[in-house]
């Protein structure tokens, strides 16, 4: 059992700088939301009921993509090689538990992130929508980015598949910080796991709570005077239309915002509730997940730069957020990246 346990604890202490900093953001949500009259619902295993079902579709998916891997390179045995994999992965059992470990710790802080986004219209009452509608419109040289992004994008089809690319950021968001989480203790995992921390909390927690705003398809609901962007949701309703008639899936950000407003009308809890736009961060997280797989190899670093192009066109274009959000994430995102890199480096110097 010690034996078993030995290189676990070691894994864990490896990761202690992580751990603190998990540590410190929860005591000061816990001290700011105990100041502000409420409390913080810290969770040991937040969403953890939706845990069974992402373990097990992530691993149909790896399954499915090594298939493909061995298929290209055309591997003579290609059983052999999948059991070569369960041998490594039971070989590799210290660093899985290990990240286990890991993934309660981060539980913890994202039940305290749902904790402070929750409480942003509480506290901060919405207040920024008119500002960042005013700022777009002069960034845009005088004309709606969105306006400008459907008329270029105009056929539904593009809807579609911008929609789709935001439903794959979640995927895509798992599945990178699940390969951070089971990655051998390095430069790179160190910086991209604190960089990720950072960035929900700078940028989600920080500057969400400052720049109080609810979003495009949120604000004729709050004020019925505000029409900046009625047109723009009548247009995603008609495009949901067009799309359902020809057997398609329809824009299903609609559905979604929908479900968000009515948790955020009844104070419902439910995976990824609570309403803010500024920052955006969808665009964030991808332009850090571009960052990382950078790291890793120049052309995958490309492809993940298109897709958080894509991001950022769609949280304007779906009414999710004001240009401005993408640009002003994209911008503190890239700084916390260097931040984390010299915090990064300082650990890594440390364990050596």
């Amino acid at each position: 059992m010690r034996k078993e346990a030995s290189p676990i604890l070691h894994n864990v202490k490896s990761d202690g700088v992580i751990y603190l900093i998990i540590a410190v953001i929860a005591l000061s949500v816990t001290l700011f939301s105990s100041l502000s009259g409420y409390g913080n619902r810290i969770s040991l295993f937040a969403y953890m009921y939706a845990m069974p079902a992402v373990v097990m579709v992530t691993v149909a998916v790896v399954a499915v993509g090594y298939f493909f891997v061995l298929a290209a390179r055309r591997e003579p045995r290609p059983l052999l090689c999948y059991w070569t994999q369960i041998q490594c992965m039971f070989a590799s059992r210290a660093r899985i538990a290990s990240g286990f470990i890991l993934l309660t710790g981060l539980s913890v802080f994202i039940s305290s992130f749902s904790t402070m986004k929750g409480l942003i219209p509480l506290i901060h009452p919405f207040e920024y929508d008119r500002v960042f509608h005013d700022i777009d419109f002069w960034l845009a040289g005088g004309h709606e980015p969105w306006l400008i992004a459907h008329s270029i994008l105009s056929s539904p089809y593009f809807t579609l598949v911008i929609n789709y690319s935001y439903k794959i950021w979640f995927f895509l968001l798992w599945g990178i910080l699940s390969y951070f989480i089971l990655a051998k203790s390095s430069f790179e995992r160190t910086r991209y796991l604190i960089s990720w921390i950072l960035c929900w909390t700078v940028l989600g927690m920080v500057v969400a709570m400052a720049l109080s705003s609810a979003g495009p398809a949120f604000t004729m609901k709050l004020d019925p005077s505000n029409r900046d962007y009625v047109e723009l949701m009548s247009l995603l309703n008609q495009q949901d239309i067009w799309l359902e008639t020809h057997n398609l899936t329809g824009v299903m950000a609609l559905k979604t915002q929908d479900d968000l407003w009515q948790a955020y009308s009844v104070g419902k809890e439910m995976l990824g509730s609570g309403i803010s736009a500024m920052p955006s961060m969808h665009v964030s997280m991808a332009v850090l997940m571009m960052l990382a797989m950078s790291q890793i190899n120049k052309a995958l670093g490309a492809i993940f730069g298109l897709f958080a192009c894509i991001i950022f066109v769609g949280s304007f274009f779906l009414g999710w957020h004001y240009m401005i959000d993408g640009l002003v994430s994209g911008v503190l995102t890239v700084v916390i990246w260097h931040v984390s890199g010299r915090i990064s480096a300082a650990v890594v110097t440390s364990r050596a």
